[in-house]
Parts: structure tokens; sequence; C-alpha cells
């Protein structure tokens, strides 16, 4: 089968203010998982933010730490793959490549292996602490990594990727992923639907996770503006009505249950059951703290200039009480 050969949309030496701009002009391997649904990270709902123009990225200090070394360290496991196959020739990419005629799907490698000039594998370096250890055992590679691995062997024309791995500061790991053609196709399906949302500037389902919460309420707002919401939403707000009721009826019930298992372990810190642990009771190894930040801003500006990060405040969704 002839494998398509790929078109360089943004180059190597492009600006940063170019690369951020490209990144909405497709979906990248590192994307292709939140837009099929399978990324632990992101969902298809966030991705659209983000591809829409509505929000930039959200990413936690974790998130941003993992990335930064992950950066670091890319240089530093494609020597150590060169070092040890001596035998194959590694080249850094030239940019972001992509389908010829379906530019939005696009690709950008951490290395090419190239034979006679002509790209035939390329190298993934992935990084991660011991909790990521055991998803790559057994020579497995986390399900994420693989759809990555296949859309860039996709746009990329080639039949596999290697992906370099290294874990918990000193487990270095190489895995090998062939093209799975059939697995690329439900990649593509998937990911077609979703860049059609993207195009029509149609949201896909909603989820409910705090990242999206987030997102949605660091949109641009228009103070004083109302919106009058259709009829079928006056179901909607009776239901979040209900919830509210049945979250606090099992709240109350749970702290129920949280007394009596307190009342149980009297002075004990531990509760076991069957000799395995079940519960702890204990005071926190540091006591927590207070602050008054205005006093602190009047009596010792200084100090609060240089300790304390004021951000702006985001909108918080309430809801007015049920009249009727």
């Amino acid at each position: 089968m002839e494998l398509p050969r790929p078109v360089l949309v943004v180059p190597r030496d492009a600006s940063l203010d170019e690369w951020v701009t490209a990144r909405r002009d497709g979906i990248g391997g590192s994307e292709v998982a939140q837009a099929a649904g399978i990324s632990p990270f992101a969902t298809p709902f966030q991705l659209w933010l983000q591809k829409t123009g509505r929000v930039e990225p959200d990413f936690d200090d974790n998130t941003r730490e993992r990335m930064y070394w992950g950066t670091v360290l890319e240089p530093v496991l494609l020597a150590e793959f060169a070092r040890r196959h001596p035998d194959l020739t590694l080249v850094p990419p030239e940019g972001t490549y992509a389908v010829p005629g379906q530019t939005w799907i696009r690709a950008t490698s951490d290395g090419l292996v190239v034979d006679d000039g002509t790209v035939v594998e390329l190298v993934e370096c992935k990084t991660g602490d011991h909790r990521q250890l055991a998803a790559w055992a057994d020579d497995d590679v986390p399900v994420h990594y693989v759809a990555q691995c296949q859309w860039q062997a996709h746009v990329m024309g080639v039949e596999r990727v290697r992906v370099v791995a290294l874990l918990d500061t000193s487990t270095y790991l190489e895995r090998v992923v062939e093209r799975d053609d059939e697995l690329i196709g439900m990649l593509l399906d998937a990911a077609t639907e979703f860049w059609h949302h993207v195009q029509a500037d149609t949201p896909p389902p909603v989820d409910a996770s705090d990242t999206a919460a987030r997102m949605l309420a660091a949109m641009p707002v228009e103070p004083g503006r109302a919106v009058e919401l259709p009829p079928h939403w006056d179901k909607t707000i009776r239901r979040r009505h209900e919830f509210d009721e049945l979250i606090k009826a099992y709240r109350a019930e749970r702290d129920v249950l949280d007394n009596e298992l307190r009342l149980a372990m009297g002075a004990a810190e531990e509760a076991h059951l069957d000799g395995r642990r079940v519960a702890r009771f204990r005071a926190p190894s540091r006591p927590s703290r207070s602050c008054d930040y205005d006093r602190l801003a009047t009596e010792f500006p200084d100090a609060y200039a240089a300790c304390v990060a004021e951000t702006a405040s985001s909108r918080r969704l309430t809801y007015s009480k049920e009249t009727s």
C-alpha cells in the first residue's frame, strides 16, 4: 500500500506566535486522543474550547512541571536512543507536517529515522514518574500514546513508531508501535467528527470536569447582559434543584456515618477491618495556617507584594431559589 507523503505546514524556525496560531488550524498527534475522547488528561469539549479560540490551554502547576521536564529531557532521550542504535540515522523534523488536501491532520515528531533521505520510522520521547510505571509494564504503551503514534504514522506515511520513555528518573524503556490501519481509521472518524464541531463552531457534548468549568468561567463576559433561555431549560433547572436536595440528603447521611466511625475509634488513630486499614483519624502533620491579608497589605506592604499573588476572579455559577 502506498502511504501518503506529508507536506510541511509549519517550519521548525517559525516564531512562537506562529506555532500557537497553527495549533488552532488542525489536530496534532498529542491532541488526537482528546479529540477521540480517550485521553486521561482532557476531553473533546475542552479541546473544542481551545481550538475555537474561546480559551487558552488550562495547565495546572503539576502539568506545567511535567511539560517542562519533558522538553528538557527530550534531547537527552534522543541522544541515548541514537547511542543505542548506531545502525539508524536519526534526524530532527523540519517542523509540523500534514496530510496533503487535509492539512488539519497534523503531526510534529520528536525524531525521524531516515534511510537514503526517506523517512522510514518515527521516534517519540515520553517521560513520567513512578506512577506511570504500571501503564508501561509487559511491553505496554498507554493508550493515548498509541493513538498519538498511529496518528503520526498516518501523517508521515511510515509503518513504525519507536517510543522512548524515561520513567521514575532512571527507568529507560523502548517500545515499538506498529502501524494499524484499522485503528487509524477509527481515529480519523472520531477526529473528523470533532473537527466538524470546530468548523461549525458547535460544541461537542459538555463534560463534568473541573477543567471544563474553569475554562467556561474564564471565557469573556459582557457585564450586565442577560440571556433568555428556551422553555426546555425549565425542566433542566428543576432537575438541578432536585440534585441539590439529593446531595444534601446523601451528605447528611454520610456525615452521620463518619461520626459513628469517629465514636467507634475513640482515641485510636487508625481503624482496621480484617487486618487491613480502612480509615485514619488523626491531625495533619503541619498545623493549619490563616492570614489576615488586608492587615498584611496595610502594615507590611512590601511583604504582601513579595509573597501574595493576586489573580483576577472568574465567574461563579449560582442559582436563584426556586419560587414555583
